[in-house]
C-alpha cells in the first residue's frame, strides 16, 4: 500500500505545473512596517483560535478518502511543505501544487485514527499530532502550520511522530510536560527561522539578497533553497536514493538514523508519547 501511495506521488508532483498565477491579498493592521525578511515568530494572530485549528484539521481531510474534494484549507499562493526524514524534504511547492497532490492520495484509502489538533498563540499557530490510516497501516505524524495574516498557510512542517525523530528535546530527565510535547520549550524547526515567512504576506524570496545570507549561515535552509530551484527533480533524486527508508517511514525508527544527504547548490540544475 505504500509503494501505490508513492508511485501516486510520484504522478501527482511530476505532472503538475509549479507556476506561479497572480492573487489579491487582503491589508491587515500589522502590514504596517513589515520588512520582507521578517520571521514568522513577528506576527500574531489575527483571527480566532477555533479557526487556526479548524485550518490544520481541513488539511488533513484533504487528504481522508471519504471526504469532498471542496473541502480545503486556505493555502498561500507559494506555500511550502516540508518533511523531514525519513520522508522526502520538500514535497510541496505552491496551492495548485498542494491541492492536485491533496487530491491524489484520496485515490489511497486514507483515514484517521487519532487527530489531535492545538492552537497556539505564538507561531506556529496550529501544531497536530495525528495517527494516519493508510488501509489499516498506522503512521503517526506530528505536523505544524504557520500562517500570514491573512489567515493563509505559508509553511506545513512535518515529522515522524516518534520520540528520536521529532524537533523537540527528550524533555528533563527524558520525560516531557504538556509544553514539551507540543514543542513549546526549544523546538529545533525550518519555519521559526525562514526569513519572508513574517513579511506582508508570509512569502519567502529565494532570490532576494537576505535570504542567500541566510542560507550562508544555516544549512537547512540552503537545502530548502536549491530544492526550490528544481522542486520535482530532487524530489525524484531524493525517493531513489531512500527509497527503502520512505517505503518503511511510518514503522518506529532503527537505532542508526536515516541522514538527510543534502544535495550541492550548485547542483546540476505512537505512537512514541501518546496522543493528547
Amino acid at each position: 500500500m505504500k509503494m501505490i501511495r508513492t508511485l501516486l506521488l510520484i504522478n501527482a508532483l511530476v505532472s503538475v505545473s509549479w507556476a506561479h498565477g497572480s492573487e489579491q491579498h487582503a491589508t491587515c493592521p500589522s502590514d504596517t512596517g513589515r520588512t520582507d525578511s521578517a520571521l514568522s515568530t513577528v506576527l500574531r494572530p489575527v483571527f480566532g483560535p477555533e479557526y487556526y485549528v479548524e485550518q490544520g484539521v481541513k488539511y488533513f481531510l484533504t487528504m481522508q478518502s471519504d471526504v469532498p474534494l471542496r473541502v480545503v484549507p486556505r493555502y498561500s499562493r507559494r506555500v511550502i511543505r516540508w518533511e523531514w526524514p525519513p520522508w522526502l524534504l520538500l514535497t510541496g511547492y505552491t496551492r495548485k501544487n498542494l491541492y492536485a497532490t491533496d487530491a491524489v492520495l484520496k485515490l489511497t484509502p486514507t483515514s484517521y485514527d487519532a487527530m489531535d489538533c492545538r492552537y497556539f498563540d505564538q507561531q506556529p499557530f496550529c501544531r497536530c499530532h495525528v495517527v494516519f490510516n493508510y488501509s489499516g497501516q498506522q503512521c503517526p505524524i506530528y505536523e505544524e502550520f504557520t500562517f500570514n495574516d491573512q489567515g493563509e498557510i505559508t509553511f506545513i512542517e512535518a515529522w515522524s511522530d516518534y520520540e528520536s525523530l521529532l524537533p523537540m528535546g527528550p524533555g528533563a530527565d527524558s520525560t516531557w510536560s504538556a509544553a514539551d510535547y507540543w514543542a513549546q520549550n526549544g523546538a529545533k524547526r525550518l519555519s521559526t527561522k525562514l526569513p519572508g515567512l513574517g513579511s506582508k504576506h508570509g512569502r519567502i524570496k529565494p532570490n532576494a539578497g537576505f535570504m542567500k545570507r541566510a542560507a550562508e549561515l544555516d544549512n537547512d535552509i540552503a537545502e530548502l533553497l536549491t530544492r526550490l530551484q528544481r522542486p520535482a527533480y530532487f524530489w525524484l533524486q531524493r525517493l531513489w536514493n531512500t527509497y527503502n527508508e520512505v517505503k518503511n517511514g511510518c514503522e518506529p525508527p532503527k537505532q542508526i538514523s536515516i541522514p538527510i544527504t543534502r544535495v550541492r547548490a550548485n547542483s546540476n540544475s505512537q505512537i512514541g508519547k501518546g496522543m493528547g
